[in-house]
């Protein structure tokens, strides 16, 4: 039986199909995943225009039918086009390839038909971030020196523990202590968070952190897209009383913010910290390569690479 459905959603991926049609992902905001056919899409006079871009949010209207997995599109009006690669600045590449990655990460991981809210309005969030932030000069650095990076890593984080994997940073995961503020802790992927000096041993398994590195991982997997972003783009800033509340201020008022644990160490400013923590995206999908399929998470790697190189 046929049913008409509609639906807000974003454009993960498209694909020419035949002459004149395309195949499209959309992530939906009722019903999660779905995958349609446009047909007619490639016409110069084509009803759909714009709606159909990749990273475009629309209202969607499609008919639905039991035991199919493939449903044809009856309309779609354009909400808003992200149009990150499409911006005349010098950094438009970083942003395409950001936003490439974070509608890649929730194409690949999320099933079809399998709704989630949150996850939807975390994906409008930095997409809308991406789009709003000022030019930037990319440096040929490793680290977590760029906006769209930071923002990468950040989404992916709270990306999983949307789904149901949160990394643990602030309790040792074998003897539920608090992690001390003087004293380095490991980052064990495997286990999923941090284990303690005197439980790791002799041998540790994972990426050693000292506590400001801790706080710098939690900066972003608690903080609000608009303020990484705002961060980022004007530098490290000082740690003091005013600054400390206005930023708490902002948090408070996303309703993206995970409820942020107090940081380990109490002179650590997470802002300074994150620009020298060295190869954040390789630590990220370290812990999300033993949650999800690692093969998933290959093309990130790539673009990492190219990032870099830009």
């Amino acid at each position: 039986m046929r049913r008409i459905v509609r639906s807000e959603a974003v454009c993960l991926s498209v694909k020419d199909y035949h002459e004149s049609s395309k195949l499209l992902m959309f992530f939906t905001l009722e019903y999660g995943k779905v995958s349609c056919l446009a047909k007619g899409a490639r016409r110069l006079r084509s009803k759909f225009g714009a709606a159909l871009d990749l990273f475009a949010q629309s209202r969607i209207i499609y008919y639905m039918r039991e035991n199919r997995t493939l449903f044809t599109l009856s309309d779609a009006e354009l909400v808003h086009s992200f149009s990150c690669s499409q911006l005349p600045t010098p950094d438009s590449l970083s942003r395409f390839l950001a936003a490439e990655q974070m509608t890649e990460f929730v194409l690949r991981v999320t099933q079809p038909n399998d709704p989630s809210p949150h996850l939807y309005r975390l994906l409008l969030s930095y997409l809308s971030t991406l789009e709003s932030l000022p030019p930037y000069s990319s440096t040929p650095d490793s680290r977590l020196s760029t906006p769209c990076s930071a923002l990468v890593c950040s989404f992916l984080l709270k990306a999983a523990s949307f789904l149901g994997f949160r990394p643990e940073l602030r309790r040792c995961l074998i003897c539920q202590r608090p992690i001390e503020s003087q004293r380095p802790a490991y980052f064990d992927p495997g286990r999923g968070g941090i284990v303690c000096p005197r439980c790791a041993g002799e041998n540790p398994r994972g990426t050693r952190l000292d506590p400001a590195g801790l706080d710098a991982i939690a900066f972003l997997l608690y903080t609000p897209a608009a303020e990484i972003a705002h961060v980022f783009s004007s530098g490290p800033e000082p740690t003091t009383g005013d600054n400390r509340q206005e930023r708490q201020g902002r948090q408070d008022s996303d309703p993206e913010n995970l409820q942020s644990p107090p940081p380990v160490s109490s002179s650590a400013n997470p802002q300074s910290t994150i620009y020298n923590l060295q190869s954040p995206l390789d630590l990220v999908l370290g812990f999300l390569g033993h949650h999800f399929d690692p093969l998933v998470l290959n093309s990130f790697r790539w673009h990492a690479g190219l990032e870099r190189k830009v």
